[in-house]
């Protein structure tokens, strides 16, 4: 049986995987990775450890894509505030000495 997951087609399967996981929000990751960890505390409970412990591990990953995306989303997010906020002219009162901002 042929190894599927070599040096070569590697590059190939990371792109498979973020074009699949690129429309599909990061909280949904993280949310489907919230339920995995319950999933596997519940088959804990009920005895089913050896499933629980599989789909625990799955969880782990899922955490890091959901992570990982979230954070591209707060960087973006965040840049687009301070770029709206570069904008905004500062003139100062006379009077009083204080700033005013103008949109």
């Amino acid at each position: 049986m042929e190894n599927l997951i070599n040096e070569e087609n590697l590059e190939e399967i990371r792109n498979l995987i973020e074009d699949k996981i690129a429309n599909i929000p990061g909280h949904y990751i993280l949310y489907g990775a919230l339920g995995s960890l319950l999933l596997s505390t519940y088959l804990d409970n009920i005895g089913k450890k050896d499933l629980a412990s599989f789909v625990g591990k799955l969880s782990i990953p899922i955490i890091g894509i959901g992570l990982a995306k979230y954070k591209d989303v707060i960087k973006s997010s965040i840049e687009n505030h301070l770029e709206s906020d570069d904008t905004k002219e500062v003139k100062q009162d006379i009077t009083t000495h204080t700033p005013i901002l103008n949109s």
